[in-house]
């Protein structure tokens, strides 16, 4: 009788048991789900810091490298210029049978451009002055130099590059009337895709990135975020370029500033240009 009593609390005590760690389990597994479920999203996160983003591109993109080589403009590219009233700026060296990886050409009579809808004439004045101007689009004006900036484009994607490295671009200078008196060019040729294609990372990861690195400050705003090609390491002749998410940020204090994000590695180039830039 007393062994059945004991027995009769040993199984008791055994399911009241079972049954409490059975709760602990649960209750474990269903906080963590609850923490998974409960990451906070990158725009909540730049929210609670103070950051302002506008609208960000949804998709994310199929990426590869490029490789291109800096083209030499020949004798001939310049002569069919010169047929069109421009005048060469530098004068090529004695002897001198090779073309010029940048060409800088003068206008015998000054280009206007209007206060409004620049963009589609400086696509007119590529188009009819430059060499191959169809592959430029206009990126920004460099108030402080008075210059139009323009870069070339491979598949549609821009070709990012700081001016000082002149890879891919046209720019356009101008006088104090807003008229092109000059420009200079560079372009890349023979591009071709050295890899295989993969999923790039989407503009959100990309300024996630840029958020974990504490590379975005409190009352800053994301003003543009785009999708192209750069190379942090320009050379003289051969270039490499990864698909590359471009995010220019406006500073608390009212500077720009531009960061790219290798957009197959999220690896974060940061460009040394900060040079206030306008559309």
């Amino acid at each position: 009788m007393e062994w059945s009593k004991t027995k009769t609390i040993f199984i008791i005590a055994f399911l009241i048991l079972d049954l409490y760690l059975a709760v602990v389990f649960f209750k474990t597994r269903s906080d963590s789900e609850f923490t998974l479920t409960q990451e906070v999203p990158i725009e909540r996160k730049l929210e609670l810091s103070g950051i302002t983003i506008g609208d960000l591109p949804k998709d994310k993109e199929t990426g590869y490298y490029i490789s291109a080589k800096s083209k030499d403009f020949s004798l001939t590219d310049i002569n069919s210029l010169l047929i069109k009233g421009q005048e060469q700026n530098l004068q090529p060296s004695l002897g001198m049978k090779a073309g010029y990886t940048t060409l800088s050409m003068s206008l015998e009579k000054p280009y206007p451009i209007p206060d409004v809808n620049v963009k589609s004439k400086v696509t007119q004045f590529l188009k009819e002055n430059v060499l191959y101007g169809e592959m430029y689009e206009y990126w920004y004006l460099d108030k402080e130099e008075n210059a139009i900036i323009c870069i070339q484009k491979y598949k549609n994607n821009k070709i990012f590059q700081a001016n000082e490295n002149h890879i891919a671009m046209v720019k356009l200078e101008m006088n104090d009337k807003n008229e092109i008196y000059s420009y200079e060019q560079s372009m890349l040729e023979d591009i071709k895709e050295v890899q295989e294609k993969e999923v790039t990372v989407s503009a959100s990861e990309a300024i996630e990135a840029l958020y974990n690195k504490n590379l975005l400050g409190t009352g800053s705003k994301l003003v543009r975020t785009e999708y192209g090609y750069y190379t942090n390491i320009p050379l003289t002749n051969q270039q490499i370029l990864a698909p590359t998410w471009h995010i220019m940020v406006e500073t608390a204090e009212g500077e720009r500033e531009d960061y790219y994000v290798n957009a197959l590695e999220a690896e974060i180039l940061q460009s040394p240009d900060n040079e206030v830039k306008e559309e």
